[in-house]
């Protein structure tokens, strides 16, 4: 195939797609129009209402998952502290029974 032959065959299928595309936007639009029109004021509203919905539903899961591993976080710092803190005071017991041994 030669340059020319590709030229002329390019240019007849890019005029074809040029009038298919002015006749494939006219369909879109005319049925974007139909369905803006085929419902009412009142079901955009429902639907926008709904759209809001799902996303607050959704948004507050996604903070009380946070808010949760936060507590869950806190609980086993405040777990691993107060394990700390009875160990130590088991060991003071421990001495201070042991001592009273010694002075008996």
């Amino acid at each position: 195939m030669r340059l020319r032959d590709f030229a002329d065959y390019a240019g007849g299928m890019l005029q074809i797609k040029a009038e298919t595309a002015a006749q494939n936007v006219s369909y879109a639009t005319n049925g974007i129009v139909f369905a803006w029109g085929a419902i009412s004021f009142n079901q955009i509203m429902m639907f926008i209402g709904t759209v809001f919905a799902v996303a607050t539903y959704f948004t507050t899961l996604y903070f009380q998952r946070q808010r949760n591993r936060r507590e869950r976080e806190f609980h086993e710092h405040r777990m691993q502290l107060e394990m700390q803190n009875a160990e130590k005071a088991a060991d003071r017991a421990e001495i201070k029974d042991w001592r009273d041994e010694d002075k008996s």
